[in-house]
């Protein structure tokens, strides 16, 4: 496996430099880049893209839990270990599926214990995604004007009843059929989840959520499409979407 790429997120500039002379100790890990704040935190992790983040909770601005809330929406696979000074967040660290969480001062043994955790865990998906990715993919058989069309449900971003028809969305194509999204959603596997009372949404395929007015949309990998999340369903949303990335 190449080097895990980690950003260390602390205000604190004796805990960075411990924690980046430690992990130069440790063969397989590399520190790309360092954050003093919450938001600079958010701007390296879209812009690095690491495997795991090492994060204060108690920084200025928008505090380190809150940073991790927003990249998990971004990137549900990055492994995250918290940094802190207090033991008082460990059942919140853990709410937000943290790899692991460590209280100062930084010990070298534990530090490399939580690293090893997140690598065996990372080893762990790619090895899943090989294996679902040897399987046949599941088609969703539709009748679409005269033809029957057979679309990849990995391929599909969501579900939309627009008056008397139903549309299927791909992040290019949208089919549309008589078939009601009833009779869809049956054909659909658990990936998919009715969001709203017109839309089945592809909960994997989600990259945010936003909030309008009284209700969510939902953003998709390489695509400008949304999708509506009723504001009855939002926390089901989120739960489900956690369960599927753990």
């Amino acid at each position: 496996m190449n080097d895990l790429k980690i950003v260390i997120a602390d205000d604190d500039v004796s805990s960075r430099t411990i924690l980046r002379h430690f992990i130069h100790l440790f063969p397989n890990y590399n520190v790309v880049a360092e954050a003093t704040s919450g938001e600079e935190f958010l701007q390296l992790v879209l812009q690095e893209q690491p495997d795991i983040v090492l994060v204060d909770i108690n920084m200025p601005g928008l505090d380190g839990m809150e940073a991790v809330k927003i990249c998990r929406q971004l990137l549900p696979a990055l492994q995250v270990i918290f940094i802190t000074g207090y033991d008082e967040f460990a059942v919140e660290a853990f709410e937000v599926s943290a790899t692991d969480y460590i209280v100062k001062p930084i010990e070298r043994t534990r530090l490399f214990y939580a690293l090893e955790k997140a690598r065996k865990l990372i080893e762990m998906a790619k090895q899943c995604a090989a294996v679902k990715a040897k399987q046949p993919s599941k088609r969703l058989g539709i009748r679409s004007k005269n033809s029957i069309v057979l679309l990849p449900m990995e391929d599909i971003l969501f579900v939309e009843k627009e008056s008397r028809k139903t549309v299927i969305h791909t992040a290019n194509e949208q089919y549309e059929t008589t078939e009601t999204l009833n009779e869809i959603e049956r054909e659909l596997d658990n990936c998919f989840f009715k969001t709203h009372r017109s839309y089945i949404i592809n909960l994997k395929k989600i990259i945010k959520i936003t909030q309008v007015g009284e209700t969510y949309l939902a953003h998709f990998f390489d695509s400008e499409k949304v999708a509506y999340i009723s504001k009855l369903k939002f926390h089901e949303v989120q739960r489900r979407i956690f369960d599927m990335n753990n």
